[in-house]
């Protein structure tokens, strides 16, 4: 890149903050890359002062979010409660099936969370597997390969696959997925554990 009227290796004036960002090493520790572009409050301090740096470690401490788990709240602990869109499987029994509940953002970085709680409930033999989505916040086709694999594996072991699900949005992606005919959702988990019957 080159300034209008300058020489083509004449250097690139940098403003004060890429000058910093310019002669920082680079680490592979996305944490020592700076501010986050999700926090304007960090960027407001171009030369990274020390109020950013508290506001980093405030957001580093749970107990200085505030964060119920860190301060003792037992639901928090087991993962009941806390962010709606962090990734996180839950597994049960009901009945004589495995109920997996996917919760939080279900999409390329939440398959990684999930998927092997998924992987558990399907192996063995005769798997009878209940995918609950109700409390799924978003669910992308990333999540629709997670259950197209789970699909695969438990047909391929002689075993039973039940989808809950009463999210339009998400119905809409397995339609779009041609998953629909082939997992037949229902609203609720009586309906899927009556689907026996």
């Amino acid at each position: 890149m080159t300034q209008q009227g300058a020489p083509r290796d004449a250097p690139v004036p940098l403003e004060r903050g890429a000058q910093n960002a310019a002669q920082a090493p680079v680490s592979g520790d996305p944490a020592a890359w700076g501010p986050s572009g999700r926090d304007p409050a960090a960027w407001a301090s171009s030369d990274g002062d020390s109020a950013a740096r508290d506001d980093s470690a405030a957001r580093d401490d749970p107990a200085a979010r505030g964060d119920s788990a860190a301060q003792g709240d037992p639901v928090a602990q087991d993962g009941a409660a806390g962010d709606v869109t962090t990734p996180r499987a839950r597994t049960h029994r009901v009945g004589g099936y495995t109920v997996v509940e996917l919760h939080g953002e279900i999409d390329i970085a939440g398959v990684e969370s999930v998927g092997p709680a998924l992987d558990a409930a399907t192996a063995g033999d005769e798997p009878a597997v209940i995918v609950d989505l109700r409390p799924a916040a978003f669910f992308d086709c990333s999540g629709l390969g997670l259950l197209c694999r789970a699909h695969r594996r438990v047909m391929e072991r002689g075993g039973r696959l039940r989808l809950v699900c009463d999210n339009a949005l998400i119905l809409r992606t397995l339609r779009a997925g041609r998953m629909l005919d082939v997992l037949h959702p229902v609203a609720t988990l009586d309906e899927a554990l009556r689907a026996e019957e």
